[in-house]
């Protein structure tokens, strides 16, 4: 319905959007708080948040979103970790004595790494500022699954008990999108394997919904054989 960021943003301003609380089967039997991002092939990003029954609207210069609190409490909350940074800092005298880092890495020390909202979108926003452009787009999804591998939550870790039911939070889905090229990439938590859906390839008019089901499972391949 839209070829850019500025023309969603101008339909949200014009209320020509609303966003429907229903229920999310699998999650705890209460409306989500959901955070929507949008992303066009320009790299401009914004984010917009139902926040007591209006939709709020931020510019995103970083692209990076998590879940709650809202928006512009994490952009705040980024000022916590001015000094962490991708270089490994110098060595530092303390009364006399030399002090070396430890390794690589001793840049970012102190990124949160935890599973909460505000830690991971902390992470979010240090990887990606950190991350060298690649000028080939398959090399650069490669890039971004490696960083999204620092946000797979495995079964059990972040769990819940609602109505005395245990809810486990983990990553059902990873997807990567290119944008300027029209590619979808994922992998699920039962099938590491990347595949590749090519937006260009389909007929948005069509009267026709196609499906694909992404509950496939993990083949492992064996190469034993291959050793020499």
């Amino acid at each position: 319905m839209f070829e850019s960021v500025d023309e969603v943003k101008k339909a949200l301003e014009n209320n020509e959007v609303a966003i429907s609380p229903v229920l999310t089967p699998g999650f705890p039997p209460q409306v989500q708080p959901f955070h929507f991002i949008v992303y066009d092939k320009t790299g401009k990003s914004i984010v917009f948040e139902p926040i007591d029954g209006k939709l709020k609207v931020y510019d995103n210069p970083i692209g990076v979103i998590t879940n709650s609190p809202t928006f512009d409490w994490h952009m705040t909350n980024l000022r916590n970790y001015v000094t962490l940074g991708a270089n490994t800092p110098d060595p530092k005298k303390v009364f006399g004595v030399e002090l070396k880092p430890l390794g690589q890495g001793a840049g970012m020390l102190g990124l949160p790494g935890d599973f909460t909202p505000p830690s991971r979108f902390v992470r979010a926003a240090a990887f990606a500022g950190s991350t060298i452009p690649d000028a080939k787009a398959e090399q650069g999804v490669m890039q971004v699954f490696h960083i999204l591998n620092s946000f797979d939550i495995p079964v059990g870790a972040a769990r819940t008990i609602e109505e005395g039911k245990s809810f486990s939070d983990y990553t059902m889905l990873t997807v990567v999108r290119d944008t300027k090229n029209l590619r979808y990439y994922y992998k699920t938590y039962d099938d590491q394997n990347i595949k590749m859906l090519d937006m260009k390839k389909f007929d948005f008019n069509a009267k026709k919904i196609v499906k694909l089901h992404t509950l496939t499972k993990q083949k492992f391949e064996d190469v034993s054989g291959k050793l020499k």
